[in-house]
């Protein structure tokens, strides 16, 4: 049992016959030196969450003397989000209904600046009315800033990616371009010289321009088989489970959802009939989908996070829908938002919406975006159920 007294912690233990001295006394002399020398942070609460004693590291960690320290509560450190999420357990965990109690959150130091930190809590005392609390604290912020710099590092990569694939597909299309368009210049410089002749040559201006009407048509061809390139599916279709799916894409995105504070909602309806598809492509879909309701919702301060993803059954189609709480769409750019290269970003190419769309239209399906209510937006997509 820890009992305190003045800024000391005084160690009793239960005398047992069987045990000498030597080993009593061994026995409180390594805890006291496991309590003092923990790299962990380490304190005892009250049941009225005050703090009743504390660890070097503890106190270096937060700021505080010990002195200091005995004036404040559990509730004093933690700033306004985690106290109000801290109650409710710590009230079960002093009316005895759990015993223990762990928490990823940030706590406030002594200069007011935030610390995020793993805590534990363990009810050490169980006496009525003097139940005592044991936190062992883990300072995280080296694995957070390790997090936030891979999660920085994966947007920058995935950034340079899609540059450069737009990169590449602006190229090709440049270099298939040139040729036609070099020639209806060409041939149409040659048809006006052939008609300002002093005696127009009818029959060579009527070749040439021709030309230009076949190299036009050579043109509206090269951009047709572009266009395939994401309409037409030349990969291998097969029954894909959209639930899974669903679970898969969440499960690649939990860190952007939890650095963005967004509270998920899945409602996915079980027994659904799998899509034939490539599951490569619609993976992407759906990830972008999950990815721009994050971003819609990063600017928002003034209400929750919140992100609902849904999966049901309509007749003989499969629909998956992705409702957030971000800014919306205004109406004037509802029409607009699957044209290609337009967009709403700052940073934006206006390239993952349309793509989304024509991937989806080629597995026979439709993308469409509602406005939600109160606030935020829908996202849907349908396809048609495999058979």
């Amino acid at each position: 049992m820890v009992h305190m007294l003045g800024s000391t912690l005084q160690w009793f233990a239960p005398t047992d016959e069987s045990m000498s001295s030597l080993e009593l006394f061994d026995s409180i002399d390594q805890w006291r030196s496991l309590f003092e020398r923990s790299t962990l942070g380490v304190a005892m609460i009250d049941s009225e969450y005050h703090f009743l004693a504390a660890n070097p590291a503890f106190l270096t960690m937060f700021g505080y003397s010990s002195e200091e320290l005995q004036q404040l509560s559990f509730l004093d450190i933690c700033i306004d989000e985690a106290g109000d999420e801290c109650r409710v357990p710590l009230r079960e965990l002093r009316d005895g209904v759990r015993l223990e109690y762990e928490i990823e959150t940030q706590h406030r130091r002594k200069d007011g600046t935030s610390l995020p930190v793993n805590t534990y809590f363990s009810a050490v005392e169980r006496a009525p009315n003097r139940r005592t609390f044991l936190t062992v604290t883990v300072d995280i912020s080296a694995r957070r800033a390790a997090e936030d710099a891979l999660r920085a590092a994966q947007s920058e990569l995935g950034r340079v990616a899609r540059l450069t694939t737009v990169g590449a597909m602006a190229a090709t299309i440049a270099h298939e371009l040139n040729q036609p368009l070099a020639a209806i210049v060409s041939n149409g410089s040659a048809g006006l010289r052939w008609l300002n002749r002093p005696e127009p040559n009818l029959e060579e201006a009527r070749s040439a321009f021709g030309r230009v009407v076949n190299q036009g048509h050579r043109a509206a061809q090269i951009i047709t088989s572009i266009r395939a390139m994401f309409k037409k599916d030349s990969g291998t279709r097969s029954p894909v489970a959209i639930n899974e799916l669903v679970c898969d894409v969440v499960s690649t995105s939990l860190g952007e959802l939890k650095s963005h504070r967004v509270s998920l909602t899945l409602q996915l309806l079980d027994d659904l009939t799998p899509v034939q598809a490539d599951r490569v492509q619609l993976q992407q879909v759906l990830l972008n989908l999950l990815t721009n309701a994050i971003d819609s919702m990063a600017s928002v301060t003034d209400r929750p996070h919140m992100l609902c993803v849904r999966s049901e059954h309509l007749e003989d189609w499969v629909l998956v829908s992705f409702q957030d709480s971000g800014t919306g769409i205004a109406p004037e750019h509802v029409e607009r938002m699957f044209d290609a290269f337009f967009t709403t970003k700052p940073n934006g190419i206006g390239l993952g919406l349309p793509i989304c769309r024509s991937i989806v239209e080629s597995h026979g399906g439709r993308l469409a975006v509602f406005p939600a209510h109160p606030h935020g937006s829908v996202f849907r997509v349908m396809l048609p159920a495999g058979h």
